[in-house]
């Protein structure tokens, strides 16, 4: 395969340049006339209780493109005085993360100014406000925290460690064709009565294939979408590969402990977190008869990017007052107000989170870290149709295939209490909740703590009853029980997950347009699909998945719900390259289990050597992109078009992922289009 540099321009092409030149310049100067916002803050301006560890976080609306930001902020304590500190530019340029280089002062104004930067519209992006950092530090008590939630006296967590538990057994009390898959649980105890606590992994006839003791109560175990098998113990998040391999861990930035509810990982390969916030305040000043020194949990939500740095924090004192807690005791020397168990990132990119003592679900704009609506509670904003209970103390909001919502509702304030799985259809502009489906026992069972709903892809729904026996049930649209099951009491598992992947399959790839070959990464992550094709004439596609390329590390990660044990053909399909095939061959894979392959390392891992070396890359062929697998004149005059239309923003034809589509788009069609390149298939 021959190397070409992509800077080198033909005589032939030199005209075109010019010819393009006057457009390019008018280009500019449209982006000059945009104004740059600054959209994000964090700590927000006038924040309180804001922890001495936290960094500062600046988000924009555009990227920057200021290359030496270390003199553009300037932070000051008024009692610290002057504090220096790290500056980082997160991966996509929008946000500047500060990072001093040591604590606030407890109990200080911290001011902060932001001298302008500069972005694409060079307008003024200058900023100065001021925050407030936390009385004392206050460690969370999280044996206090559940004993209040599942209401027993506080008593220590800690299984007498002199005695050898066995592995609880789990019993099948119903079996009515489940649906396929794996099932993860993690066992603790729920009452005064020690028992060992193991990550389980069973069968639907209730065999395990995997059981392990941890040192701590475990929660929250389950496979994420890029194959990575997670739970929580001893006070942080793990990760193991699905051979059970410990490969990382996970842990909330800023000074916060980390919360045992809830972990997301991102496409990106960023990660989503939760922490409690305790804090010293005076509620008499809030609610007649409060406490002058109450200790007031807060809720945080952090972002981490795969360098574990923060670059998205939301916190409730920002935005939910503690009175919305309208069942909590307010006059308590404790107060959990929020008491959040969920977060679910959302199809547009947002999050939503659920608030057990609001009995709300809020969703968040990671954009502005601005609260989108409130649906539930006392500030709800949504007109609940078919539904006149509403839900209280839910957990476990998911958005599911169809575009609705589920949660498992414990139903606390219901009269009589009852717990269900509720599946709600959301109309987000006009505000309506319409209930659709709801499971209730016959006869109801009633949760007062924890739980979770799964629709799995049958259609049926995986509930964990959390707090009470039995352990799980899977119920089918109509409202017949597949499966039912139960640990031994008081032994329970905080949610049940069913593993349904056939096939795991990170792919890395890189395209040519894309790829900056100084920087060694993509210039942005873009979205590429990829399909299983079987290895025999006619190549018939098997399953297909989508996944979000990451421009760091070149991987996308792939799950496969279809697909067999096996040998395929790996097709990749990106809007501006050339499909691209897996090496002859084809690719065996074993069922439920993680592959991975690599398109970037040798030209042989393309089926007829069909990519090109950039650097030290080798990359999908850029230019088709009317995606009729040739690229030809057809795609150099829709190139062309939108160059002369002035045509910006992610789409097909902007090839090297600038924002503008360009001579510098055209030339790697053009060069392409003299290359004749076609997608070269068995």
């Amino acid at each position: 395969m021959r190397n070409y540099n992509p800077n080198y321009i033909s005589l032939k092409l030199k005209l075109k340049i010019l010819k393009y030149l006057v457009i390019t310049l008018l280009m500019i100067f449209t982006v000059l006339n945009l104004h740059a916002e600054i959209i994000y803050l964090e700590p927000v301006r006038n924040a309180e209780y804001v922890s001495i560890n936290n960094n500062i976080i600046i988000g924009f609306d555009e990227p920057l493109l200021s290359a030496d930001l270390n003199s553009a902020l300037t932070v000051k304590g008024s009692k610290s005085g002057m504090i220096r500190g790290k500056v980082i530019l997160t991966s996509d340029r929008m946000k500047l993360l500060f990072y001093p280089d040591r604590a606030f002062a407890f109990n200080e104004t911290v001011e902060v100014k932001l001298n302008q930067v500069r972005t694409y519209s060079q307008t003024d992006n200058s900023v100065r406000y001021s925050f407030r950092t936390e009385v004392r530090k206050i460690v969370p008590d999280y044996d206090r925290i559940l004993s209040n939630e599942i209401g027993i006296p506080p008593y220590n967590f800690q299984p007498e460690k002199s005695k050898l538990f066995s592995v609880p057994e789990l019993q099948v009390l119903v079996s009515n064709n489940p649906s396929p898959g794996n099932l993860y649980l993690a066992s603790f105890p729920f009452t005064v009565n020690p028992t060992e606590w193991y990550l389980l992994i069973a069968d639907n006839t209730g065999a395990y294939s995997y059981t392990r003791p941890v040192p701590d109560r475990p929660l929250d175990y389950k496979k994420q979408p890029n194959g990575l098998l997670t739970y929580f113990t001893n006070g942080k998040y793990y990760a193991e590969d699905y051979q059970h391999n410990l490969i990382d861990s996970f842990e909330c930035g800023n000074g916060y402990t980390t919360d045992n509810h809830e972990i997301k990982i991102l496409n990106s390969g960023h990660v989503l977190l939760m922490s409690y916030d305790p804090q010293q305040i005076d509620m008499s000043q809030i609610v007649q008869g409060g406490d002058t020194n109450a200790t007031v949990y807060g809720l945080i939500i952090q972002e981490l990017d795969a360098n574990k740095n923060v670059v998205f924090q939301w916190r409730s004192w920002d935005h939910i007052a503690i009175t919305d807690a309208i069942h909590e005791n307010l006059t308590a020397p404790i107060v959990d107000y929020v008491h959040g168990n969920a977060i679910e990132p959302d199809r547009d990119g947002n999050i939503m989170i659920s608030s057990r003592h609001l009995s709300e679900i809020t969703k968040i704009s990671r954009a502005t870290g601005n609260i989108i609506w409130r649906l539930g509670g006392v500030q709800n904003q949504f007109t609940f149709i078919n539904d006149t209970l509403k839900f209280s103390y839910q957990h476990d909001i998911r958005r599911i295939a169809n575009g609705n919502i589920t949660l498992f509702d414990n139903g606390n304030f219901h009269s009589p209490q009852f717990s269900r799985a509720v599946e709600y259809k959301l109309d987000e502009v006009n505000k309506t909740a319409t209930l659709v489906w709801q499971f209730r026992h016959n006869p109801d069972y009633y949760t007062f703590a924890m739980g979770s709903a799964q629709r799995l892809q049958n259609g049926n729904t995986l509930i964990g009853w959390g707090s009470i026996s039995p352990t799980l049930t899977e119920v089918k649209p109509n409202g017949n029980i597949a499966l039912e099951m139960r640990l031994p009491y008081p032994t329970v598992s905080y949610r049940v997950f069913r593993d349904e992947t056939k096939l795991t399959l990170n792919v890395k790839m890189a395209m040519e347009g894309l790829y900056n070959i100084s920087a060694d990464k993509l210039n942005r992550k873009d979205t590429v699909r990829v399909y299983l094709r079987n290895v025999n004439s006619p190549y018939q596609i098997v399953d297909s998945a989508k996944s979000v390329v990451d421009s760091l590390n070149f991987n996308g990660n792939y799950i496969f719900y279809k697909v067999s044990a096996g040998t395929y053909y790996i097709t990749a399909k990106h809007s501006g390259s050339i499909e691209t095939w897996s090496k002859t061959g084809g690719e065996t894979f074993l069922a439920s289990s993680v592959h991975s392959y690599d398109f970037t390392n040798s030209g042989a891992n393309a089926y007829g050597n069909n990519v090109i070396l950039c650097g030290s890359k080798y990359c999908f062929y850029g230019g088709d992109v009317n995606q009729d697998g040739t690229i030809d004149l057809t795609d150099g005059s829709l190139i062309d078009n939108d160059v002369f239309n002035y045509r910006t923003g992610n789409i097909q034809t902007d090839l090297n992922g600038d924002g503008i589509v360009d001579v510098v788009d055209a030339f790697i069609a053009n060069n392409n289009i003299f290359r004749s390149i076609v997608s070269r298939t068995p």
